[in-house]
């Protein structure tokens, strides 16, 4: 705000203009500026509460999209026979059942080493030129020419590496004056076998580890295989060997109902805790409570409704025992929260695990939201759910209104302060011109006071 200068020189009226130009400022902005701030608090409730209306929405999405295709139910665990001989991991891919193994030879890896040599960095040929050559498998004859006073076992190692022929060539120090080349393929089996046609350092001579595949008797059948790491054997299994055994072993996959009732009552709490995040987006205002940020929202009691009642209602994939989450021992409280009666989860999941599964997925996988298919409860909770998270759905069309919103009061409120400007540079210009007259006037008031005063027969001339 400007000085009054006038006043500050001791000129003019007297008033603190300044004050009184921000007075009036103040008084013309207070309105608009209460009714600005009041829809910016409004408007902050609303970014807020669709905020966390989206939050509540995308934590069940996330919840339900584990446990919508068949495969996501395959509860197992495996029972290995001999841990010390194969390790054994499992997929949602795989089946249950009983398998008899035994690993009668490991995969390994062609690998020669050279001769002794007094240095890795050193000329070993007298400085002549030297080249070696070598196969890997059934592919293409590799050739590394080293030239005079160059023939080297670091560059011999290095040339090899460089090639990338599914071979590593590295120079250990094996003592005191002992360098080795070491040459290994990269892949266990026989089909990876070095040939070494020409020859440098004698490492055709010293073949440390020949090649072999894997052998293992899978149900009374010999398999080979050109790895230890065999996951085309057993459908979604995978099976390491780590040793050969000395008899034969079972691997059980087995379904495991822990498991599946675990997954069932995270989706459960899940449910439940979006529950209460709406219900207290919801909470109407008493004389004890606060409202809830989208308090009286109709859209939002409904998306809450509908959410409950896909729980609720028979499935759209229900079976002869299994048609409600209730069939399951899962049912509603008085509060609108959903408790689980373990035995009665326990028995569906013994008794009619099938049907579960069905009931939740359908038995189907990869199916789309958009499919007109029967997609189980999972299913077909992520399709209402998507409805109001897709790029044009509920959640999206809030917060474009939200955002339009807050920019409008932005740009009132950029408005306002440049009006406002305009209105304090007024009135600064109307008191300054009102403090010039009045020193203009004092000035005249002084002026014929001092010439009355010099006038003859005056009080003070007699």
């Amino acid at each position: 705000m400007a000085t009054d200068y006038l006043n500050t020189l001791g000129v003019g009226s007297g008033l603190n203009t300044v004050e009184l130009v921000s007075a009036l400022v103040e008084a013309e902005r207070a309105p608009k500026q209460s009714s600005i701030d009041r829809r910016a608090s409004d408007a902050e409730v609303q970014i807020s509460g669709t905020a966390q209306l989206k939050s509540a929405l995308q934590g069940l999405q996330t919840a339900f999209s584990s446990l919508n295709d068949a495969r996501e139910f395959n509860f197992l665990t495996v029972n290995n026979g001999n841990s010390d001989a194969v390790a054994v991991s499992a997929t949602s891919a795989a089946s249950a059942g009983t398998h008899l193994i035994n690993v009668s030879q490991l995969a390994q890896r062609d690998i020669y080493v050279s001769d002794a040599q007094f240095s890795r960095t050193a000329d070993l040929n007298a400085g002549v030129a030297a080249s070696f050559s070598f196969q890997v498998g059934a592919g293409s004859l590799q050739t590394i020419n080293l030239a005079a006073g160059d023939v080297t076992l670091d560059n011999l190692a290095d040339e090899i590496n460089h090639l990338e022929a599914g071979v590593t060539a590295k120079v250990i120090q094996a003592d005191s004056g002992d360098y080795r080349l070491f040459l290994e393929s990269d892949e266990t089996g026989t089909d990876y076998a070095i040939t070494i046609t020409d020859d440098l350092f004698g490492l055709s001579n010293n073949q440390v580890q020949a090649p072999q595949d894997a052998i293992l008797s899978y149900n009374g059948v010999s398999i080979t295989r050109a790895s230890n790491q065999i996951s085309d054997l057993i459908e979604g299994v995978t099976l390491n060997l780590k040793n050969t055994s000395l008899a034969s072993f079972t691997v059980d996959v087995v379904q495991d109902n822990t498991l599946a009732k675990e997954k069932i009552t995270s989706l459960v709490t899940a449910f439940n805790d979006f529950n209460t995040v709406m219900s207290a987006l919801t909470a109407v205002e008493t004389d004890d409570t606060e409202g809830g940020l989208l308090s009286g929202d109709r859209i939002v009691r409904d998306i809450q409704n509908k959410a409950r009642s896909i729980l609720m209602d028979e499935g759209s994939s229900a079976g002869d025992n299994v048609k409600r989450m209730s069939d399951m021992g899962i049912s509603i409280d008085r509060y609108g929260v959903f408790q689980i009666d373990d035995a009665l989860l326990t028995d569906a999941l013994t008794d009619h695990y099938d049907e579960v599964k069905t009931f939740f997925t359908a038995d189907t996988d990869d199916q789309t939201t958009y499919s007109p298919a029967a997609k189980g409860l999972s299913g077909d909770l992520l399709a209402q759910l998507d409805e109001y998270l897709k790029f044009d759905g509920t959640i999206a069309r809030r917060e474009v209104t939200n955002a339009k919103t807050a920019a409008g009061l932005l740009s009132e409120e950029k408005e306002l302060d440049a009006s406002m400007a305009s209105v304090e540079e007024r009135y600064t210009k109307r008191f300054t011109a009102m403090n010039r007259a009045i020193a203009e006037m004092n000035s005249l008031k002084d002026y014929l006071e001092n010439q009355l005063k010099n006038l003859p027969f005056t009080s003070g001339n007699k």
